[in-house]
């Protein structure tokens, strides 16, 4: 688990964003934003930032009366995510390597984040794709490793980034990718609902991980989950959450995501705003 005093501005900044996004009023605001503040100063050594993504949604929804508040937002941003479609086909059809491509689409999608980047914008992310410069060694270690494969788990992270990553599990070969998804809904987070919108579910296996933060807390995951994740060849976690909350875990891992924040970039040494891939190996 990773947890930095910087993550306690951002928390309240995401409070007061995902407060005002879905309330005018001021006084629910306020309530709200009291609530966090309550549990931010019950923080523990272990605690995670995208823990408190399900925090502030579980009082937004409990103070307006409705369930998975993202719902409409996530609808609205995956027609538009599913428009690019076509361009980003085509950037690999026409690239010397699809799978390296499809790895940096991957990435450049997952800066579609109603927690850390509200502004992302779906279309500069696409048309900034060729930008993307990957670590060589890094690369090529992951090259490596999904060379010979027989099981691949592909921990999934936005709804609208699935769009992206259908292209890498494609590229990857789908018969040997297990895709995890939340088991509640969270932020724009996919789950098993908009993977079946998306027909995921018909390109590869699809589970549960049993998370319901925005990130993957092992120890709320499931028996299925976890068995997966420690048989595994290979391990892919999109998003800067699944980075948070997995980069201590005694196993190889793959992150993919886009650094957007100060303690990330300084805890994983990349600059904010990279598009990032990185190997934690077991033994770091």
């Amino acid at each position: 688990m990773f947890f930095d005093p910087q993550c306690i501005p951002c928390i309240l900044k995401q409070a007061y964003n995902s407060a005002s996004l879905f309330t005018d009023s001021k006084e629910i605001q306020l309530e709200i934003l009291k609530s966090v503040c309550a549990r931010v100063a019950e923080i523990k050594p272990d605690s995670a930032a995208p823990w408190f993504s399900t925090v502030i949604q579980d009082l937004i929804e409990d103070r307006l009366a409705i369930s998975d508040v993202y719902s409409g937002i996530k609808e609205k941003n995956l027609k538009i995510a599913l428009s690019f479609q076509p361009v980003i086909a085509e950037r690999i059809a026409t690239s010397e390597n699809p799978l390296i491509e499809s790895i940096k689409a991957a990435i450049a999608g997952n800066a579609i984040d109603y927690g850390a980047n509200p502004d992302f914008n779906i279309s500069n992310e696409v048309h900034k794709i060729g930008e993307i410069n990957l670590d060589e060694p890094t690369l090529q270690t992951f090259l490596n490793s999904v060379k010979n494969a027989k099981k691949i788990l592909y921990i999934g992270d936005n709804t609208e980034e699935a769009v992206f990553d259908i292209f890498l599990i494609k590229a990857l070969g789908p018969e040997r990718v297990v895709f995890a998804v939340r088991s509640r809904p969270v932020l724009n987070d996919i789950t098993i609902k908009e993977c079946k919108q998306l027909k995921i579910d018909k390109l590869c296996e699809v589970v549960e991980s049993g998370s319901r933060v925005a990130g993957t807390d092992l120890r709320q995951c499931n028996n299925q989950f976890l068995d997966l994740f420690n048989t595994a060849d290979v391990v892919i976690a999109k998003g800067q959450g699944n980075y948070e909350t997995l980069l201590d875990v005694k196993r190889d891992i793959f992150f993919m995501f886009k650094v957007k924040c100060p303690a990330i970039a300084l805890r994983c040494g990349q600059a904010e705003g990279t598009a990032a891939l990185i190997y934690k190996a077991n033994s770091k």
